[in-house]
């Protein structure tokens, strides 16, 4: 089984790792990690965009650009960051990424058509739908024929139902949930829009937060399954109760119990 956090159960779980860890340490390892994912699910890319937004997702974005440019792809990277509110943390790492070379272009228009985008517009502190160029380059994103790699995951979506935050979501091929798995990646939209699901906790391997919920597998569901043999019958396995049916809603009772 998986454990998922919350927001604010993911807040607190940073908080706790980087008062042990540091400042910078969790968003160098986070962007890493995107990096790592990015050769492993498009090793043959060669044109790379990473869109960052203008919080500390951004600055993730940031770090994995700098080492994918330094792995010899080509990177542009989108940066819709304001100066005067971006967090310490995501400075650094954009003046990482300029210090290597990267080429940052400040939310304008960008040519050409990359062979995979890295989404790290929005992170799970957003509160609200993608306005303005953010809701553009969300846009933008679904419009491009590459997969994306979304970072925490998708912008646009609320990481605890699983919602679209307004009318504009990005759908990507991949998300890569950091340091904690979410709920809303498996619940309403999310699983549409996140795509196929990877996770890295960041070195983080025991937080010491209670778990919002728990995402069984496959392996559970069989394990807690009764052993079933071959010349059994139904009479075998044990009875069912079906619960439910106000008046006049009775009909999904009765098909289940047909």
């Amino acid at each position: 089984a998986f454990a998922l956090y919350d927001v604010a159960s993911s807040v607190r779980i940073e908080a706790q790792a980087q008062a042990t860890l540091g400042a910078h340490v969790l968003m160098q390892r986070a962007g890493l990690a995107v990096a790592r994912l990015a050769m492993a699910i498009a090793p043959h890319a060669r044109s790379i965009w990473v869109a960052a937004g203008p919080g500390n997702n951004g600055g993730d974005g940031f770090e994995a650009a700098m080492h994918l440019h330094q792995w010899g792809k080509r990177v542009e990277m989108i940066s819709l960051h304001d100066p005067a509110k971006q967090p310490a943390d995501a400075k650094a790492s954009m003046q990482r990424a300029q210090a290597v070379g990267v080429p940052i272009h400040a939310g304008g228009a960008i040519d050409g058509v990359p062979d995979l985008t890295i989404d790290a517009l929005l992170g799970i502190g957003a509160r609200r739908a993608p306005e303005a160029q953010l809701g553009e380059w969300v846009r933008r994103l679904n419009a491009l024929p590459c997969p994306v790699l979304a970072v925490d995951l998708p912008s646009g979506l609320n990481a605890d139902s699983g919602a679209a935050l307004g009318t504009d979501c990005v759908s990507a091929a991949h998300t890569l949930s950091l340091l904690t798995l979410k709920p809303g990646l498996f619940t309403g939209v999310g699983r549409d829009c996140a795509g196929e699901v990877w996770f890295d906790d960041l070195g983080v391997a025991d937080p010491q937060v209670d778990a919002t919920a728990c995402l069984s597998g496959e392996f559970e569901l069989r394990e807690a399954a009764p052993k079933r043999r071959h010349a059994h019958h139904k009479g075998s396995f044990g009875d069912v109760v079906i619960v439910g049916g106000a008046s006049g809603m009775t009909g999904a009772a009765w098909l289940a119990a047909r």
